[in-house]
């Protein structure tokens, strides 16, 4: 029997649905996962948690405390402590920017252990500056093989120095079924509607910060309802907090249409569905966006989805032609997200719905089962390069 670990900063809702799937895909083999995560809590993203009798062990490092206070020291030590005790063959390490990260990494090498880089970074999320890559470079070269999200965040991998045969794909996945099955629960109900807006909505679910270009969403739908004929004219959902909430609070004022906008505040993922069922399209208009996977949860949902070009995701749920499940645009440009948004929602029913089929289809084939694959294709990958390592090479499939 083999063991295989995984590292998270913190488990949300879609790391314990790829955690699941991993966890039988590897029983079924005869091997075992410990998934290890820093700590109980983080502010950024406050999930709420259920434990259940869960087909993996779960470890976490720090269980009362919350990730952003406690100092780099401290993650490096924790997660070799956790390492040494546990002697996993093989790991999975998410990034190389966190302490705990590199700390894991070096460990593998140290203990010529195979470690799995899991990576949803693009080149274009932001500026890029030689010396930082040339860093970035240093850091890549340490792991044995890739999982990555879609294309562009293999190609970044490959311009880093990872050869693009050790890069497998797979990693950006949520719970479909769960987002599926509660959506349509919620269409069916008769009082799925209550408390919500009584017209037809588009729906963004993030945070509020700069790089999400709410301010610009809400500029382009103000234009959207100035052109747009009153009697079938759309709201607009924000759902989501964060620190920029006066920045959205003041465009939401300053649009003249504040009625029309709607902000749920932050939800949790059993809150979510009611809105994804009942909304006409999704938008996801950030200026950087590793994917988003919240675009996932929306196309599990059947939404039409309008998706910013710099998204992750865009390539692999809005494939080419335009209208298969929705449409991309460029977020830096009013106009172009101003079309997108008058585009769908002057589009028939018959047309969003069929959108919106086919974005339940394309998402399906990219779920925690498709994580789950990934990831042993990775291990199988590192084996292939490590030959004589530890006993990961032998249960490796072939």
């Amino acid at each position: 029997m083999s063991t295989v670990s995984v590292c998270f900063t913190n488990f949300g809702p879609y790391h314990l649905a790829r955690l699941r799937a991993l966890a039988r895909r590897l029983e079924a083999r005869g091997d075992r996962l410990i998934a290890y995560e820093v700590a109980g809590s983080e502010r950024t993203y406050p999930w709420e948690r259920r434990h259940l009798d869960e087909p993996f062990a779960w470890v976490t490092l720090f269980p009362d405390r919350v990730l952003e206070s406690i100092p780099p020291a401290d993650c490096r030590r924790a997660m070799v402590e956790a390492l040494v005790r546990d002697r996993p063959d093989m790991i999975g390490i998410v990034g190389y920017a966190r302490p705990e990260s590199m700390a894991a990494v070096r460990w593998a090498a140290r203990s010529r252990r195979p470690s799995i880089l899991m990576s949803e970074s693009q080149e274009i999320d932001r500026p890029r500056t030689w010396w930082k890559e040339m860093a970035k470079a240093r850091r890549v070269r340490h792991f044995t093989s890739a999982l990555v999200g879609g294309d562009s965040h293999r190609d970044y991998l490959v311009r880093l120095g990872m050869p693009f045969d050790r890069i497998a794909m797979g990693y950006n996945a949520v719970d479909n079924d769960h987002f599926a099955r509660e959506a349509r629960k919620w269409r069916e109900a008769p009082t799925g509607r209550e408390g919500l807006p009584d017209r037809p909505y588009f729906l963004s679910v993030c945070r509020f910060v700069p790089e999400k270009n709410l301010v610009r969403l809400v500029e382009a739908f103000a234009r959207y309802r100035r052109e747009a004929a009153v009697d079938r004219s759309w709201d607009l959902v924000l759902c989501g907090d964060g620190p920029g909430r006066d920045q959205v609070e003041a465009a939401v004022d300053a649009s003249g249409f504040g009625e029309a906008i709607h902000r749920p505040g932050f939800l949790q993922v059993d809150d979510l569905p009611r809105w994804y069922a009942n909304a006409g399209a999704f938008v996801l208009p950030s200026l950087m966006e590793p994917w988003g996977l919240v675009a996932n949860e929306a196309a599990a949902s059947s939404l039409p989805l309008l998706i910013s070009q710099r998204a992750g995701c865009s390539g692999t749920l809005v494939p080419e032609p335009p209208g298969t499940t929705g449409y991309t645009f460029d977020p830096a440009d009013l106009d172009d997200l101003t079309t997108a948004l008058a585009r769908v929602a002057g589009a028939s029913d018959e047309d969003r719905t069929a959108m919106g089929r086919r974005a339940s289809e394309v998402v399906s084939q990219w779920g925690p089962d498709r994580f789950a694959e990934g990831v042993v294709e990775a291990i199988r990958l590192a084996a292939g390069r490590r030959r004589g390592s530890r006993s990961v090479s032998a249960s490796a499939p072939r």
